[in-house]
């Protein structure tokens, strides 16, 4: 069972899977139910669309899982699982030591609408559940942290110092580029579409300011 597997069944209601066959469900349904809520978000998201993408029964997803709540947290579990397992992947790029630092900021706006834009109707289900009391953040605020931590070893890298205010500051600047470009998504250009390289520039600049490098290496 993998790590992301393994949180997701450590989630209330949902059940262990402990044979392969099981598991191999599981898998089939968390991967559908992927697809499903990134197209219709939580409400619009029905057990039987899930289930028919993943090729099983409604009886068996409800084998898995107590109900379609917390199937979406099992879900959840998964995919930040798997966004910590990939995070590092984008700083691993040798341009990432010799780039402009708010080029490599730019790029790493551009990764993030990208990869956001593609799961629109799951960020949607992220706030549909908040609104009714859920704190579904904790992963994302978990992956920033992860981030920043990134940022920081890279400013070392290229003999910037970093303290733990500059490090704050990392993080919140990475919160400030994802909030802009979901409420971007969600709410419609101001004044950038979520695909225009002139909102992806912006959001690179802006964090290089905050962060207040040195003369000559932003």
């Amino acid at each position: 069972m993998t790590k992301a597997r393994t949180a997701a069944a450590s989630r209330d209601g949902v059940r262990p899977a402990y044979q392969q066959r099981s598991r191999d469900q599981r898998d089939r349904l968390l991967t559908a139910g992927e697809r499903v809520f990134a197209q219709a978000g939580f409400w619009e998201a029905h057990v039987t669309d899930i289930a028919r993408l993943a090729g099983c029964s409604v009886g068996g997803f409800y084998r898995r899982f107590a109900d379609k709540e917390a199937f979406f947290f099992a879900l959840q579990a998964d995919m930040a699982a798997r966004a910590e397992a990939n995070v590092g992947g984008f700083f691993e790029d040798p341009a990432c030591r010799t780039d402009p630092l708010h080029q490599v900021f730019e790029r790493l706006a551009r990764r993030s609408a990208r990869t956001i834009k593609a799961i629109e109707g799951y960020y949607r289900a992220l706030f549909e559940l908040s609104l009714r009391g859920h704190d579904v953040w904790p992963p994302m605020r978990r992956l920033e942290a992860i981030q920043a931590g990134l940022v920081a070893d890279l400013l070392r890298a290229r003999g910037i110092p970093v303290d733990v205010r500059r490090q704050a500051a990392a993080q919140l600047a990475l919160r400030l580029i994802n909030v802009q470009i979901i409420s971007t998504m969600l709410h419609g250009a101001g004044p950038f579409d979520i695909d225009d390289p002139r909102l992806h520039e912006e959001l690179g600049l802006m964090m290089a300011r905050y962060l207040e490098l040195p003369a000559g290496e932003s």
